[in-house]
Order: C-alpha cells, then structure tokens, then sequence
C-alpha cells in the first residue's frame, strides 16, 4: 500500500460536515467484555457505501483509533480516497495502485473518529467503494480486562522499564536506538515489535506474521511514545503499511520484511545486527512496545542476582528456544507485544537478540544464528 499523506489542514473544514455513523462498543454492566490477551483492537461490521464527493463519519465512542477497511473498490487513474481525522492531523490518500483484489486497509487514525471521502475525477472510471468494517483500538478498560497469555513475556519481579522519553537526557544512546522501533498492528488486531535492520528492512518475530500477505495487512507505527516521562499524553505516530516478506524462519522465530513507501521512514536510524554470540553477564537494554503501549525501555533490573549490578544482564548465553540452543535468557522486563523487539549489547550497541519468548528468565533469538540467514538481504 503506498497511503500518502495529504495536506489535511486545508481538506479539515470540508470534512467537518460529515454524517457521523457512531457504533456503540458492545460491552454492557451485564455483559463483560471478552477479549483475547493478543488482541489491540476490535474489528467492527460497517457496510456503508460511498457517495463520490460525500462522506463518511466513522466514529466510536471512547476508541483509542479508527482503522478503515474498504472493499469493492473501483479507482480511476485519477480518482482517490482520502482518510482524515476530525481535527485534520492526519489525512492519507489512497489510488489505484493501492487498491489489491478490490480492497484495501487504511491506515489508523488516532483517535474515535475517521472521516472517509470517495473523490471521482473525470476519468472514464465511476469510482466507487464501499466500507466493509473498521477496527477501533481497545481503551484503556477494555485492554486491561484481557486475560494473560499462556506464555506472556513477563515483568520480572517489579517493573523496571520506563517510557523511553525517560531516557532522553539520562541515555541518549538508548534513545537514540529506540528511534528505530516500531509498534505493529496486525490485520486490525493483534501487535507485536519490529525495528529497522537496514534500508527498508524490518525485523520481527515469525510468530507475529510470517507470510507476505499478513505483512500487507500490517501497518508500522515509528514514534508511538508518550510525550512525558510520567505517561499519558501520546504522540501522533508516524505509520506506513507493510508491503512483503523477505524471509522467515519458524525455528529462529524471525521474519525479515519490506514497508510500502520506504522514503518516509528513511531518516529514522537502523540497528545493526551483531554476527558474533552474545556474552555471560553482558550488559543489555529492550527498546518494545509492551501491551501493544507506547514506547518504554527496560534497562535496569531488580531482579538480577546480588552482586551483579542493577543493569539488565544475559543470565545464560545458551538455552533452548523453538529448537535447541538457539536462545538466552535475561530478566530485563518485558510483556505481550514485546515480541520481535531488538535486545542490544551496552558494549557494542549492536542487537544481539530478537526477543520472543517469556516466563522469567525472558528470552531471545541468538542473532549470530539469524544474521547468516538476513545478510544476503541486508545489502
């Protein structure tokens, strides 16, 4: 998908007279919500057909974002589809060459609220396109009262990780890194981690998505961080979709994958992947995205054994993972939705793993076993 973001402050006023279409959340006093520990968002039926030059007001009440899914799309060369917040802060465009098989995800909008427009231009084509459904991100009740996965990636003790804008000032080197990592929402649903391994190379979990067709439905989010140490107040994240996969690995729990629209996350910094194995007792930090939350850091750990320091530390440099020997472990705090993050060496500031599983130690993918299998792509 190539979105393209619009000059939406001009296209705001438009927009603003809108018919609202508001769909209230399922959940009753007498009907608790029921939601799988994976689970960011909830996708919604819609059915709504679009009148070329009228639009559309997707909302839902107390939403944390509004992610558009259309089908029955027919686009001239000329003709468009443009999503847009309320507030015009975020607008994307979306063409003919964005559409597959008739349809397409848009990317989110923050917020409750989406406005949808159909453009038809003179073109020879009678554009049209119908909303199927959107997916509206959990609120904050609704993603606490989700279960604990069978096997969550665990908080060791008491949690140590802190926003990642904590560390600005403090470790502006593991700021810095962090800048490299990105929230992923999968299919409207579902999130994990990733990071930029190189141009246009990210690197995730393959249990997170492991095929070129979920990548499609994956959107990128760079940024989503809160904007004080304290927490609350979030910034607006930059996001692009995902476009393919490179390569994957089910042992190795890795996928290697491409975004649509590289250029808009060309200034963001890569990670380099270390080709060497990882030390006993070598110092480590986790930029993630636990909960499927805005950015944090885990660098320090109350939980390491006493005389070791309070830094993050590789407590056993070989353990068995998805196949044997493929791991090693830590106790750096981690949750659901750290899954593909990057776990860097303090000494090199290189990834030396690729977190995915948890149960305190915490664990990671060797990235000496996975670099051989990613370098050929790397170049």
């Amino acid at each position: 998908m190539q979105a393209r973001r619009a000059l939406a402050r001009a296209a705001a006023t438009a927009l603003t007279a809108a018919a609202a279409i508001v769909w209230a959340p399922h959940a009753t006093a007498a009907e608790p919500p029921q939601y799988r520990s994976d689970q960011i968002g909830q996708r919604e039926p819609a059915g709504i057909e679009l009148d070329p030059g009228g639009a559309e007001t997707i909302a839902h009440a107390d939403a944390a974002f509004i992610k558009v899914r259309f089908d029955q799309v027919e686009l001239g060369a000329r003709d468009a589809i443009t999503v847009a917040g309320p507030d015009g802060a975020e607008s994307y465009e979306y063409q003919a060459g964005d559409v597959e098989d008739g349809g397409l995800w848009a990317l989110s909008i923050e917020g409750e609220a989406a406005e949808v427009r159909l453009h038809d231009a003179d073109d020879g084509t009678a554009a049209s396109a119908r909303v199927a459904e959107y997916s509206r991100g959990l609120n904050e009740a609704e993603l606490a009262s989700r279960p604990g996965p069978a096997r969550a990636e665990s908080v060791c003790g008491r949690d140590d990780s802190l926003h990642a804008v904590c560390y600005k000032e403090t470790d502006p080197v593991a700021y810095g890194a962090s800048r490299s990592v990105a929230r992923l929402l999968i299919g409207g649903e579902s999130y994990c981690t990733g990071w930029i391994a190189g141009v246009d190379r990210l690197l995730t979990n393959n249990h997170c998505f492991s095929s070129s067709a979920k990548a499609r439905v994956t959107e990128v989010q760079f940024g989503y961080e809160c904007i004080s140490c304290a927490g609350g107040a979030t910034w607006t994240p930059l996001k692009v979709s995902g476009a393919g996969v490179l390569t994957t690995d089910w042992g190795l729990d890795f996928t290697l994958f491409t975004v649509a629209e590289p250029e808009r996350i060309a200034h963001l910094p890569a990670l380099q992947a270390s080709s060497a194995p990882v030390g006993l007792h070598e110092q480590i930090y986790i930029p993630e995205h636990p909960g499927g939350g805005p950015l944090r850091i885990a660098s320090a750990s109350s939980s390491e054994p006493p005389g070791l320091g309070s830094n993050c530390l590789v407590g056993g440099a070989v353990r068995d993972g998805r196949v044997a020997d493929t791991d090693f472990a830590y106790r750096c705090d981690t949750e659901g939705g750290s899954s593909g993050s990057p776990v860097i060496s303090r000494s090199t500031g290189q990834v030396v793993g690729l977190h995915h599983f948890g149960g305190c130690p915490n664990q990671a993918v060797r990235m000496d076993l996975v670099y051989p299998l990613i370098a050929p792509y790397l170049t």
